[in-house]
């Protein structure tokens, strides 16, 4: 083996090892989180097709149900796997290792404690009316104080960084580091410390979810794309020199995007204007975003086979295009007379969240959980059933949302139909969507099962050692590269 070789695998390594168990302990967290929400997710969704069902529990009535599920997916295992994964990321190509970790478990407990009670006082009726901000007041500094302690670690392994070149995943986490905090603390003091009055609060509402969309979870997305593209084809991101363009258009213009939710709404008009004009200059880094991808993947399609994160990474790829696809529909004044306030915005939030963030951790996840912790993936059933359920939950949601929710517009247009007619016509497009939650879930007790054997001390001694295989060469060195 070449001796810059060795030495490279054996800093890895120790970044690695500096990394394993503040990473695992943020992961099995949302791991957890994951599975707790999609359960209540399911349960939510029985319940548009079969209204009796926990209608004699208070708690698990839908108007909590599903909020606390959204919550539960959004700052349980969203937040946990992109702590996890921006950790580890930002440590390898910053060529250093992650030091003082034992705070980041003290910042795990207080955010998932957080996480915790706010579930709690949804559940118990205590929610506010705002979405995605529906926690309980108190529970808002707890999570504010632990985000700092975990923010700190990744500003500081950046700053003490080893290497001369940031690479592109580098400014998305970098960037989504400082954009939440920006856009929750202005939600938390505009609608809940000192709330505005009347129309501004819809208009807040409408510009934080998207912002925690488009400058938390897409960005992680990217970063993990951008990664993991070059790594696993030996291959430099194609036209590189055009991502900078990309990332500085793609975040001013998701800033100014917000407004097109509220397109038809009693507002302002120039705000869904705006929202419109700036959701429609997304196209330029859509389209760099393609060149960067696709000219990458161009040429090495042989690859997609023997490699389960290439597979997971074209997955979250196809994710992202579903995810602007419908921003820029619902954007349009006309689509948005049929297709506002359907299953069609549920379908544009749940791209994001799930089908470009949450695949492209799976596909992170499979590549660096073995570097972690030196083991094999012990279930190659199990892995085959994650990656089928995740292929075949995909197809269903994206039907059942999709074509529901232009039915379900089409409909709402219609004087002469009641909404009794409507709920019972929606009916088999909710059964449908319960069949592809409930395979997403089996995918996830798959991986959880899979990730218990390879991460956890006790039950991994009888899993394999692994052998991390020798990248391959990049075509071109320089920038191109990664740490």
């Amino acid at each position: 083996m070449n001796p810059n070789v060795s030495h490279s695998r054996a800093e890895q390594a120790e970044i690695d090892a500096s990394a394993r168990w503040p990473v695992t302990v943020f992961l099995v967290s949302g791991l957890l989180w994951l599975i707790a929400g999609g359960a209540l997710q399911l349960a939510a969704n029985i319940q548009l097709h079969t209204p009796s069902f926990l209608a004699d529990c208070a708690w698990f009535t839908h108007g909590r149900l599903a909020p606390a599920a959204q919550n539960a997916l959004v700052y349980g295992w969203g937040f946990n796997a992109a702590f996890a994964f921006g950790l580890w990321l930002m440590a390898r190509l910053s060529a250093t290792t992650l030091r003082h970790g034992g705070w980041l478990f003290v910042a795990a407990k207080f955010w998932n404690v957080g996480v915790t009670l706010g579930l709690a006082g949804i559940l118990g009726g205590y929610s506010t009316s705002f979405e995605l901000l529906e926690m309980p007041k108190h529970v808002a500094l707890l999570l504010l104080g632990a985000y700092a302690l975990i923010g700190v670690w990744a500003v500081t392994t950046f700053s003490i960084r080893n290497t001369e070149n940031i690479y592109a995943s580098q400014w998305y986490l970098f960037g989504a580091a400082f954009w939440f905090p920006w856009i929750y603390s202005i939600a938390q003091v505009m609608l809940i410390r000192t709330p505005v009055r009347g129309v501004l609060q819809p208009v807040v509402n409408a510009w934080y979810v998207h912002n925690l969309y488009a400058l938390w979870f897409l960005p992680m997305a990217l970063a993990a794309i951008y990664y993991l593209l070059p790594k696993l084809l030996g291959k430099p991101i194609s036209q590189y020199y055009l991502a900078p363009l990309a990332f500085w258009w793609f975040v001013i213009c998701s800033a100014f995007a917000g407004g097109a939710r509220l397109v038809g709404a009693p507002v302002p008009v120039w705000i869904p204007t705006l929202g419109t004009v700036a959701s429609f200059s997304l196209l330029l880094p859509l389209i760099i975003f393609g060149l960067n991808f696709m000219g990458t993947v161009s040429g090495r399609f042989g690859h997609v086979g023997g490699s389960l994160s290439l597979r997971f990474v074209l997955l979250a790829m196809g994710g992202f295009l579903v995810n602007v696809i419908l921003t820029l529909l619902l954007s349009l004044p006309r689509s948005a007379e049929i297709a506002q306030f359907t299953l069609l915005g549920t379908l544009r939030d749940w791209s994001a969240l799930y089908a470009t963030f949450t695949v492209a951790i799976f596909g992170a996840a499979y590549f660096f959980l073995p570097r972690l912790t030196g083991k094999e993936w012990r279930s190659s059933a199990l892995i085959k059933a994650h990656f089928g359920a995740t292929v075949v939950g995909l197809i269903l949601l994206v039907i059942g949302y999709g074509a529901g929710g232009w039915q379900q517009g089409g409909l709402l247009n219609s004087a002469s139909v009641g909404f009794a007619d409507i709920t019972a016509a929606l009916s088999g497009w909710h059964m449908l969507n319960t069949v592809g939650l409930g395979v997403l879930l089996v995918g996830h007790l798959a991986f959880l099962i899979n990730f218990v054997w390879i991460a956890c001390p006790i039950n991994s001694q009888g899993t394999a050692n692994v052998s991390i295989p020798v990248p391959p060469a990049l075509a071109l060195a320089g920038k191109e590269g990664h740490a």
